[in-house]
Formats: structure tokens, C-alpha cells, sequence
């Protein structure tokens, strides 16, 4: 098989590829607008663009992938205006114009995210087209989803729903929270569990992998959740310290933390920049599963332990990362 993943040279592609390679699925192309991450993954890369329609459909024509893993988007959530988003909505619709043109693709996995419903009245979703987005980022996923089930594509297609995502080759976290953690600066805000689900980067690309060679009937037109089980949030930030610091993390009463996000409200309208404002701090405090139980029962974790995974995870921030980010390297 020929497999061509767009955005393959980001945090879940690299280590996609990775396991492609190790599993030894087939010619691999890494179609992107940024070179790999990871350099030695450089020879599997082209460059290209998805929200160019003419450069893609000749990507297409010279490779003739049958396989189709379409990651390329923006992900943050720093903007409230859809259409710096366009990469989202619009390059997907690119992507399935090219695919609808292409007799030769088999499967396309088309990747959402977790943000395209979020509800307190309702945690989980009761079907596939259920849709709360709380923010401008999982609209614009939404329509990816939408566009997805309306293309009346002749291949099979499947739609993963990443929930929240780390280990290796993450490369906002160890300049972030993580780097918070080691200073020992993070405290945690409620004594009472917050349940989220995360999801370790090799366990969440092992079942992407699943899915690929999963019979027909199993995913095709078929939406699932991509993570591990939902756990309280404390845990895992607590084993980073741990590992990191050899300490645990404490736990501070929550009128602090809503002080604090106020002062930093008002300092970001005058620009000034602070860790912790009300969105943030609400985003630290609320529960938010996902169903991933379904995935998981299908095609499993490859390794559900959260010790082990956060020590490869630092392993791999004091070894092979570390030359990434300014603050690791003396680590």
C-alpha cells in the first residue's frame, strides 16, 4: 500500500509514521507545508500544500496513494474568527475534491477533534452528527465532519476524534505545562477529581493503525473517539511531577486561582501577558470525557500504563528533544 498523510510532519504524524515504518505497512509521503520534525523522517517528505487544489491533485496523480490520512489543520484555539481556520473546513474540502477524482484510493481517515461537542447538560454524544463546539477551532471541525459525510465518496472513509493528545514530539507542552511542572510552579486548583480523557500519542496512533487494517464493515462511514480511558486530570499531572521533580503536586484553594484569573483578565485587555485568565483557569476546573470505551474495546491502547508512558515521555524530552526547546537543554 501507499499511504499519503497530510500534515504527516506534526506531533501525531510523526510518531504515525513512525509505526508505519516499524509495522513496514508500505511507501510512505508525508505531504506538508513544513518540513518533518523529526529529520529522519526528511526522505519521506513533500512538500505541498492542501489549500492548494492543483498542487495536491498532482501529488495525487504521480503517487497514486490508496490509502489517505488527513491530518494537515490548525489546532490551537487562539482565535475567535473562522476563517483562520480555513485550513480546517476548506483544505479538507480539497482534500475529498482530489479523492472523489482519484479511482484509486481505497480508505481515507479524515481527523476531527474532541472539540466538535461539548456539553454539561450531556457529556457524550449520543450519535455522530451530534455537534456542541465551544469553540471557533471545533466549528471549524465540525464542518470538516460535515463536509466528510456529504462528499458521497466511493471509498471507504473513516473520522477519528482526537481527544487530548501528548507524549513525544509534543512540541507545546515542554515549553508550557511541562516546564511549569518542573519549576514546580503548578498547583492544582480543586480537591475533588476532574475527569478528562487524554490520550498517549502511541496509543492513540497504534489504533489509527487498527482502523486501517480493520475489516470494512468495522469503519467504514464510522466515527470514533482516539485516546485512552477518562481519568482525573490530577493523576496524570501528578505522575509528570513526580517523575520530574520527585514531588507531588499541591493542591491550593480554588479562590486563589479566581483571583488570580481575574488580575490576568485584565492585564491581557492591556496586552500584558499572564499564564492563568478565566478561560484558562475554567478549563482547568470542568470535566470533559469523551467515549473512547468503543475504540479502545475495538482496537485497544498499546500500552495503558501512565507511569511508563510519562517516562518515555521525559526520556524522550531529555534525549532526542531536548535540543528543541531552550529550557531542556541543561536537563
Amino acid at each position: 500500500m501507499t499511504v499519503l498523510i497530510t500534515g504527516g510532519s506534526g506531533f501525531i504524524g510523526t510518531n504515525l509514521i513512525d509505526l508505519l515504518i516499524e509495522q513496514k505497512y508500505g511507501k510512505i509521503i508525508n505531504y506538508d507545508k513544513n518540513p518533518p520534525i523529526n529529520p529522519k523522517q526528511k526522505k519521506l517528505w513533500v512538500e505541498g500544500n492542501i489549500m492548494d487544489e492543483n498542487q495536491l491533485e498532482r501529488v495525487f496523480a504521480d503517487h497514486k496513494p490508496e490509502i489517505i490520512i488527513h491530518l494537515a489543520a490548525r489546532t490551537d484555539t487562539l482565535s475567535d474568527v473562522l476563517e483562520d481556520y480555513v485550513e480546517n473546513h476548506v483544505g479538507t474540502q480539497h482534500v475529498l475534491n482530489v479523492i472523489k477524482k482519484s479511482p484509486f484510493v481505497k480508505h481515507v481517515i479524515v481527523t476531527s477533534t474532541q472539540y466538535v461537542y461539548k456539553s454539561e447538560e450531556a457529556p457524550l454524544p449520543t450519535k455522530m452528527d451530534d455537534f456542541k463546539p465551544h469553540t471557533i477551532y471545533g466549528q471549524s471541525k465540525v464542518l470538516t465532519e460535515q463536509y466528510t459525510h456529504n462528499a458521497n465518496l466511493t471509498c471507504k472513509w473513516t473520522i477519528v476524534r482526537p481527544t487530548n493528545i501528548w507524549g513525544p514530539w509534543h512540541m507545546r507542552y515542554p515549553n508550557e505545562l511541562w516546564k511549569v511542572i518542573d519549576k514546580g510552579m503548578y498547583f492544582h486548583p480543586v480537591e475533588h477529581e476532574v475527569i478528562r480523557t487524554y490520550g498517549y500519542v502511541k496509543n492513540i496512533v497504534h489504533q489509527i493503525y487498527q482502523i486501517l487494517i480493520a475489516p470494512t464493515e468495522k469503519v467504514n462511514h464510522k466515527m470514533f473517539y482516539i485516546g485512552d480511558e477518562p481519568i482525573d486530570s490530577y493523576i496524570w499531572l501528578n505522575e509528570l511531577s513526580l517523575q520530574l521533580t520527585g514531588k507531588k503536586i499541591k493542591r491550593i484553594p480554588k479562590f486563589i486561582f479566581q483571583g488570580a484569573a481575574l488580575a490576568g483578565d485584565i492585564l491581557r485587555k492591556v496586552k500584558i501577558p499572564f499564564p492563568l485568565y478565566t478561560k484558562r483557569f475554567n478549563n482547568m476546573i470542568e470535566d470533559y470525557p469523551a467515549p473512547t470505551k468503543k475504540t479502545i474495546d475495538l482496537f485497544g491502547p498499546t500500552d495503558s500504563d501512565i507511569k511508563k508512558n510519562v517516562e518515555e515521555t521525559i526520556r524522550w524530552i531529555k534525549t532526542e528533544g531536548k535540543d528543541y526547546f531552550e529550557y531542556w537543554k541543561s536537563k
